[in-house]
């Protein structure tokens, strides 16, 4: 009994260190290197185009961390990691960031590019359009999902007002 106990113990100490091990080695040895701010959005770029989105993610926070009082930098940063997130599905941490973006353009819009104004705003009318968030339940409706709420909730009405 003791030496089956002792086994199980051990195999389970040793899946342990076996998913330690491969969950270090998923990102990209290079993610540490020093590099300027131009040359982490065109990693990150690379990582998000291979489908690393995980170390795309990672070089975008650390974008926002070394240069996010740069105003340029914050909005390439917020709206990368803004668009990965939707492309996930994860319409709730979306959102304000693309909203952030949008409130930054109406406080200085002269000195940033142009494009990621109209970026945001075309992400967030796409979420807006083809999702509904209900901050309290913090779920996401699709198109379909509306329909038939909307379908319930006319025949609950119809149904109130036949009695």
């Amino acid at each position: 009994m003791k030496s089956t106990f002792a086994k199980s113990i051990y195999l389970a100490l040793l899946f342990s260190a076996g998913l330690i091990f491969v969950s270090c080695n998923t990102l990209p040895k290079d993610i540490n290197d020093e590099v300027g701010p131009e040359d982490m959005i065109i990693k990150a770029q690379q990582y998000s185009d291979a489908n690393k989105t995980t170390a795309a993610e990672i070089m975008y926070n650390r974008l926002l961390d070394e240069y996010g009082s740069d105003t340029n930098y914050r909005v390439i940063g917020e709206f990368e990691i803004a668009h990965i997130k939707l492309k996930q599905k994860k319409y709730a941490e979306a959102k304000p960031l693309l909203e952030d973006i949008i409130n930054i353009y109406d406080s200085t819009y002269e000195t940033l590019p142009g494009k990621y104004l109209v970026l945001a705003r075309n992400d967030l009318n796409r979420l807006n359009e083809e999702y509904k968030y209900n901050g309290d339940r913090k779920k996401i409706l699709s198109k379909k999902e509306k329909a038939k709420k909307q379908q319930q909730e006319e025949e609950e009405e119809n149904s109130a007002a036949f009695w």
